[in-house]
């Protein structure tokens, strides 16, 4: 079965990326400076070979069992998503004008052919007439979530439903691509310029930050201060500037981009893309998209999903007027619109906690806070070590500033880990970890991992300084980075992270807890030219101040994930044409405030429209649920501990879904958690507290009535790997 022979004729070139994909990988990495002429043929190659093993598979006459079916596949499956996972990088990390086109083709030609391995009807007869009685576990429950994913993408349909599913699936594969490349062009043509002398200014914002915003404006030829947006509708610079108009200029350029018309407006994608999903649940036997894509997760069903987004609505709003309440109260600013909340929570929170965010970053530079805070917490809780061989791959790697490091146990190499952190033209926004390489016991691999941010790129010879922000985004991340890590499962498609959606971010929300713990802060932060740790006094009241403006952090969340569930929760036929419309008035009957605009609008919704978060936003808060928990259990068991560390690691991040993660998680802890820990987490009133304020017999309605735009709610995934 499918390897290409290393010695014929038509051998692959030892270091081709056909070769990297075909063979076993064994830590190394292939070259990622590839034309889309080597990109095309690696795909034709892949692809044919696949093709043959497949028709081997389902056609073979002997009984069916586990092994000349199952396994089989299993194994020839993993080069498809080799190549997938080199495109994933070169999409997200190093996208051109030379590779765009041959990115999407292998895009579409791969995701055609993870759905037609589901849709073959003799492979699927051959999986159903396997015996399991006599299996172990964890391959029976391999083999029935297989027989389920075959069934949920259309398998028992008749030749007319699949080919339906084939075209509408192909469809939806282009025009997510389309929103995803039309998102990144917009976003880099709508960075936010402010000339030398004009109407705007960039009073307030950090050295740190006036330097890259310079360095930006040098490349692209401005006299004066670029600055590229991120991914979310609140830009971090806004709450530095100090002067309104500019501050509304930057939120307009941020809020308004991919709507204002013209190739950049996505706004007719998402009209087509939530119709064809829509139409997509229908011929699968579902009455909505949220209702297929959230059945095989954590949640179960959109309403239980939304039931947890609600509950956190009312204190979340609370907190908000707390907040805003204390922002006219302490600075009486004579403006307060949706452009100057982000700033005015800073400059209050700062006055009240005496925080100064400038000068806290000096305390955060980039690699401190990688090498003694990250590492370090993962070296005492799992025992790794750290060993930086950037140079055995130089001249391979996408971008120069990208570094990899070994990580091993005592003298087991555990795999790679590739760190590209910072912002660039060809990068799409936001930070994200990615398997090249899902170690598996049945390839005998080791992990290979990828993990991008998008901090601003320093001046020459400059220090890269992290806001708050920053470092808890470099957890968040490693976290994900720890749990593909340690995959200790017999099969690639359930190892590492491929988990549900609203279970993975457990472990990333979870590593954040490190961030300011006693046990990690001291080992990490200190000030960048004196070499001073962060006084201890500045540490509480950073977690005070963090606190304030969590109602505004929560309700912005809150307004994205539902609006993602409230597109998603369309019924087969409906379209709606008036995109901006349609989410104004899903906020609206839902209770949220003009003030606050969600973390994502619609055309900018990477998460929901491109990243394979469709119905899934809500995943972030349905983890950190459970990751609060979890948090808490730590600290009571002392903190940074390794008995506890790898207690966590055998029992919770190695096994991936080889168990299921609910078991797991009641067989670990005892029991599974409740809101408690999570409203504690975000600073936001308990749920005691919340019916103590509340006036009996006059509780807050937030449901929605029957047929109206938030019906539906009352941070992917098949065999492409996805970014989480």
């Amino acid at each position: 079965m499918s390897t290409i022979p290393e010695h014929t004729d038509g051998a692959a070139p030892a270091d081709s990326l056909l070769a990297w994909t075909t063979r076993p990988a064994s830590l190394t990495l292939p070259d990622f400076h590839l034309s889309a002429e080597e990109l095309r043929s690696t795909l034709a190659a892949v692809l044919t070979q696949f093709q043959q093993d497949l028709e081997a598979i389902a056609s073979d006459e002997s009984p069916a069992d586990f092994y000349n079916t199952v396994v089989a596949l299993e194994k020839a499956m993993e080069p498809l998503r080799r190549l997938f996972a080199v495109a994933g990088v070169l999409q997200g990390s190093a996208h051109t004008d030379d590779n765009s086109d041959a990115l999407a083709e292998i895009d579409a030609e791969l995701s055609s052919a993870f759905l037609g391995v589901e849709l073959n009807s003799a492979l699927f007869n051959r999986l159903e007439a396997i015996n399991d009685a006599s299996l172990l576990p964890e391959d029976r429950r391999h083999l029935q979530l297989l027989l389920a994913d075959f069934i949920r993408a259309g398998a028992r349909l008749d030749d007319d439903g699949k080919k339906r599913v084939e075209a509408v699936s192909a469809e939806l594969t282009r025009l997510e691509n389309r929103f995803a490349n039309t998102v990144l062009a917009e976003t880099n043509a709508s960075a936010f310029v402010i000339e030398r002398g004009g109407p705007y200014s960039p009073d307030g914002l950090t050295e740190a930050q006036l330097a890259a915003a310079a360095a930006q404006a040098q490349e692209r030829g401005v006299d004066g201060w670029v600055l590229p947006l991120e991914s979310t509708t609140v830009q971090p610079p806004a709450e530095s500037l100090t002067d309104p108009e500019t501050r509304s200029a930057l939120f307009a350029a941020s809020a308004d981009r991919c709507s204002r018309g013209g190739e950049g407006d996505t706004r007719g994608l998402v009209a087509d893309i939530t119709a064809l999903r829509a139409a997509l649940a229908g011929v699968l036997g579902y009455s909505s998209f949220s209702e297929y894509a959230i059945e095989p997760q954590q949640a179960g069903n959109p309403e239980q999903a939304s039931s947890l987004l609600i509950s956190l609505l009312e204190p979340a709003n609370q907190q908000l007027q707390r907040e805003l309440d204390t922002i006219e109260k302490t600075a009486q600013p004579q403006r307060l619109a949706a452009e100057d909340i982000p700033f005015w929570l800073r400059r209050v929170g700062s006055q009240l906690y005496g925080i100064d965010h400038s000068e806290i970053s000096k305390y955060f530079e980039f690699n401190r806070v990688l090498h003694d805070g990250v590492f370090y917490a993962a070296s005492v809780l799992y025992g790794l070590s750290f060993e930086n061989v950037t140079d055995r791959f130089a001249g391979r790697l996408w971008d120069e500033t990208v570094t990899v490091w070994e990580i091993s146990e005592g003298a087991k190499v555990l795999g790679l880990v590739c760190i590209d952190p910072y912002t660039r033209p060809s990068k799409r926004g936001g930070a994200w970890m990615a398997e090249l390489v899902t170690g598996a016991r049945l390839t005998g691999e080791q992990p290979i991992i990828t993990m991008t941010m998008n901090v601003p790129r320093p001046a020459p010879g400059e220090p890269a300084l992290l806001s708050l922000d920053d470092v808890n985004t470099l957890f968040h991340e490693f976290g994900h980075v720890w749990h593909g890590l340690f995959a200790d499962s017999t099969y690639p498609s359930r190892a590492g992270t491929s988990v549900p959606r609203d279970y993975v971010e457990f472990p990333s929300q979870l590593n954040e807890m490190w961030m300011l713990h006693p046990d990690v802060l001291p080992n990490y932060a200190r000030h960048i030219t004196t070499g001073e740790p962060l006084p201890e006094s500045l540490v509480e009241q950073i977690k005070q101040a963090q606190k304030f403006g969590q109602g505004f952090g929560t309700i912005e969340y809150l307004a994205a994930a539902l609006l993602d569930l409230s597109w998603h929760g369309l019924e087969p036929g409906e379209q709606v044409e008036a995109v901006l419309d349609f989410e104004s008035e899903v906020l609206s009957a839902a209770g949220f405030s003009p003030s606050v605009q969600p973390r994502y609008r619609s055309p900018y919704f990477m998460h929901a429209f491109s990243f394979g978060y469709a119905a899934g936003y809500y995943s972030y808060l349905w983890s950190e649920q459970l990751a609060a928990y979890v948090s808490e259990w730590f600290d009571q068991q002392g903190g940074l501990k390794a008995e506890s560390g790898q207690a966590f690691r055998r029992s919770i991040l190695a096994p991936g879904f080889s168990v299921d993660p609910e078991q797991a998680i009641t067989q670990f802890f005892g029991e599974q958690p409740t809101v408690d820990p999570l409203l504690r987490r975000r600073g936001l009133p308990t749920r005691e507290q919340t019916q103590a304020e509340v006036p009996a017999g006059s509780p807050a309605d937030t449901s929605a009535p029957a047929g109206s735009p938030a019906q539906a709610p009352a941070e992917t995934h098949s065999e492409a790997p996805r970014e989480i």
